[in-house]
């Protein structure tokens, strides 16, 4: 008879792939945000924030704490996808403190303007939603 898994270590097997994967895509998806915020909202190629090494980095990031947050809510909590989700909607939030403060000058960040701040929003939003989605489609049982 054959033990049965939890929902936790079905998913932790698979991060391997799902890591690499979330990356690539989400870094792809905001590389064409960029693109379309250049061609069509006038964000200047120059802006710092929105350089794709930047991009690539701060999507690294982004997902290297979504990783840490679902194993360590995976391994505490008695309802792990929606704590998961909770927090995840958390880290978005405080990730979007970053373009506010350099919008409203709080943060030096020469040249920022409307146009690359709604770039930024969308670029972080685009980024929760690619890895909120595929970690909880990655705890589905097959």
């Amino acid at each position: 008879m054959e033990a049965t898994q939890t929902v936790e270590q079905v998913a932790l097997r698979k991060l391997w792939w799902v890591g690499p994967l979330t990356i690539v895509v989400t870094a792809i998806a905001n590389l064409i945000i960029r693109a379309i915020g250049v061609s069509l909202l006038g964000v200047p190629e120059s802006f710092q924030f929105l350089q794709a090494p930047s991009i690539i980095g701060s999507t690294i990031v982004f997902l290297l704490v979504a990783l840490l947050a679902f194993i360590l809510v995976g391994r505490i909590a008695r309802r792990p996808i929606r704590v998961y989700r909770i927090l995840a909607i958390v880290v978005l939030c405080l990730s979007l403190l970053s373009p506010v403060m350099a919008l409203t000058g709080q943060i030096p960040a020469p040249g920022m303007n409307l146009s690359i701040f709604w770039t930024m929003i969308l670029m972080h939003i685009v980024s929760a939603i690619i890895v909120i989605t595929m970690f909880t489609t990655l705890t589905r049982k097959r």
